[in-house]
């Protein structure tokens, strides 16, 4: 606290402050996990002049709009509906990351290491939007060579990805990085983003960090799973990935 305090009573702080009160209108929202922002690495890439936002949440959920009506969605889907109605949003990026505890948890709840009847407010959240997650990754279990198809915008859009064949992640990176891909997929699931998916005005892409490595993965669509981003391919990675879902 006391270095956030001394932080905001800088110049250049106030500064930025001043800026982001007057001018901001994001063109790149990342969706990631309140353990991913803590670790320091993902912000580290951000600067003022991207007109970059934040929204964290717990494993990086986020609804899908089949629960409009059914109950409160909460603030993660209000936050994005927000930045698109700003007029400048380019980019959505849902980012997961390795060795979630957050997404452990999940998976305890499925396996019954952890009592179901004794939710807290964090369990409810994840038994409750992270059903969609654990399904796939049943199906994902059943054949780790197979691919998984994905919808985008309509039932007619569908994309393949492939996570682990090469056998070369933990389980519970594995299962993340499926997360990862379940969320774009309910990102896209929200008609108010869709005419600007479908015209390519907005783009939808797939990270996952290894903190430990500092090694960042974009999810390539012509590629169909998860590239480690490096000086060399970044070129080639920004045109085949594009956008994940149309």
């Amino acid at each position: 606290m006391d270095q956030i305090l001394r932080n905001l009573t800088r110049s250049c702080s106030m500064q930025y402050l001043k800026h982001t009160a007057e001018y901001f209108k994001p063109e790149v929202l990342i969706l990631t996990c309140v353990e991913a922002a803590s670790g320091g690495f993902l912000s580290s890439g951000l600067q003022p002049d991207l007109h970059a936002a934040m929204l964290c949440s717990p494993g990086n959920l986020i609804p899908h709009s089949k629960l409009y009506g059914k109950e409160v969605l909460g603030s993660e889907v209000a936050s994005l509906e927000w930045a698109a109605n700003q007029g400048n949003l380019r980019h959505v990026i849902v980012c997961g990351h390795a060795n979630c505890q957050i997404l452990e948890e999940l998976r305890k709840l499925r396996d019954g290491t952890t009592s179901s009847s004794r939710l807290s407010p964090l369990l409810s959240w994840l038994t409750r939007h992270g059903n969609s997650t654990l399904t796939r990754f049943e199906r994902y279990e059943m054949d780790r060579l197979q691919p998984m198809t994905f919808q985008g915008t309509s039932p007619k859009e569908l994309w393949d990805a492939y996570v682990d064949p090469q056998g070369h992640w933990t389980d519970i990176d594995q299962f993340s990085q499926v997360n990862v891909l379940q969320q774009v997929q309910n990102v896209s699931s929200h008609g108010f983003l869709k005419p600007s998916l479908k015209s390519g005005a907005l783009q939808l892409h797939g990270m996952w960090l290894d903190n430990s490595q500092q090694s960042a993965y974009l999810f390539s669509r012509e590629q169909q799973r998860f590239v480690q981003i490096t000086d060399d391919n970044i070129d080639l990675l920004l045109k085949s990935s594009n956008t994940l879902v149309k």
